[in-house]
């Protein structure tokens, strides 16, 4: 009607004059990954991990908090991240309230991997990043090579036998669980497992993930032969989206609850201009064309190829599931959920933890978060990251079996 008409022309025109109010934009938002972190008195370094299949991983360290090496070893950690992000996620707010910083103050080694094909991972020892061949992945080969080679890596390069934990998040945490019921050897990497909007099945999800598989939107993508979902954004759209953010930051918060579920005030509002600089990350068309299959089945469950390609790739012609019957019953877990996550929903999230074994797993629902708010949530230092530390003590203190 008339009156809708003019309210959206009066939005336009609030954002069109917004774009011209000289405000300075955090200098975050324009600063590579290094930069924010030495930027805040951090060190950080950049190493490369070569996966078995040959994908060359970006693996982010801060080695030692503000107050420098100090003495004795440190034990290394892995912060993992989820689906269309990158190891930017946990650095996105202040160090008094970013996950790695507090780790890193807390007397942790700190390391950040990026999964293949996100903006930091898009290199291969044979393959061209512009191939077909190249996005062929989903998570399946996360679980499989990526978590698993970044763990190995870690464990040799610090000359620790086990990471202090390995804590992932969304997609960080499905890939996690992959690895450890298709190979229990793998819990003997680490001390741990921390698992922040823990997510096996989508049964339940609702919003954009609900929404893109009932349209099936990336098989669409395929059908035009895209093989690289999000596309890298230039840097004259970037810099729109970053003063966007930055003159609006409420907009910007509102597109997340969309996608992610309602939160009560939880972001800090002033870091949109940042977020928009550095996220969302991308992934393969491969990779949501599986997201999608779990939304369509139910199941925890690899890549479905199709009736003959199932054939060639696993010998029969239904793809096979991941049977969490299998987890490692000695690996401590510490699960935290959302009652307001519309992506890791709190029902699907009930069934993955009644599966697993009792003696060994900790979990607790988070009243109002949704599924950033484990990572980006003012309050995620008091709600939660106090508790993986001592978490984290207790397990080295009394390492298992």
């Amino acid at each position: 009607n008339k009156n809708m008409i003019n309210t959206y022309l009066s939005i336009l025109f609030l954002f069109y004059s917004l774009s011209f109010i000289n405000c300075e934009v955090d200098p975050d938002a324009h600063r590579n990954f290094t930069e924010i972190i030495t930027s805040k008195g951090y060190p950080c370094e950049t190493h490369y991990v070569t996966t078995d299949d040959g994908y060359i991983l970006t693996v982010y360290r801060i080695p030692y908090g503000i107050n420098g090496p100090g003495n004795g070893k440190r034990s290394p950690v892995l912060l993992q991240h989820g689906l269309l992000d990158s190891s930017f996620t946990w650095i996105l707010n202040m160090p008094n309230e970013s996950l790695s910083y507090i780790l890193a103050d807390a007397g942790y080694d700190v390391w950040m991997g990026n999964n293949r094909g996100n903006k930091y991972s898009q290199n291969h020892i044979t393959l061209d990043p512009n191939s077909k061949e190249f996005w062929e992945f989903s998570w399946d080969e996360m679980g499989k090579y990526d978590m698993p080679n970044m763990m190995q890596y870690i464990t040799s390069y610090t000359n620790f036998p086990r990471l202090a934990a390995y804590i992932g998040h969304s997609e960080g945490t499905t890939q996690a669980f992959a690895a450890f019921t298709s190979n229990n050897t793998y819990a003997d990497l680490t001390q741990g497992f921390v698992g922040l909007g823990p997510v096996i099945t989508v049964n339940h999800c609702s919003g954009p993930l609900r929404l893109a598989a009932d349209f099936d939107v990336a098989d669409i993508w395929k059908i035009f032969g895209l093989k690289k979902f999000l596309p890298t954004i230039d840097q004259i759209e970037q810099t729109f989206l970053i003063d966007f953010c930055h003159d609006c930051p409420i907009c910007c918060s509102d597109v997340i609850e969309l996608i992610c579920g309602p939160h009560k005030g939880a972001f800090n509002e002033s870091r949109m201009d940042v977020m928009s600089g550095h996220e969302p990350s991308e992934t393969s068309v491969q990779n949501i064309v599986h997201w999608q299959q779990m939304v369509h089945t139910g199941k925890f469950q690899m890549y479905d190829y199709g009736y003959f390609g199932n054939k060639k790739h696993y010998g029969h012609h239904s793809p096979p599931q991941y049977d969490i019957n299998n987890y490692p019953t000695n690996l401590p877990t510490a699960l935290y959920t959302g009652t307001a996550d519309i992506l890791a929903d709190p029902t699907d999230a009930s069934e993955l933890i009644s599966q697993l074994p009792v003696a060994t797993t900790y979990s607790r629902p988070i009243n109002n978060y949704a599924h950033l708010d484990y990572i980006w949530a003012l309050d995620s230092k008091t709600q939660i990251y106090d508790q993986i530390i001592q978490f984290l003590q207790t397990w080295e203190a009394n390492p298992h079996k």
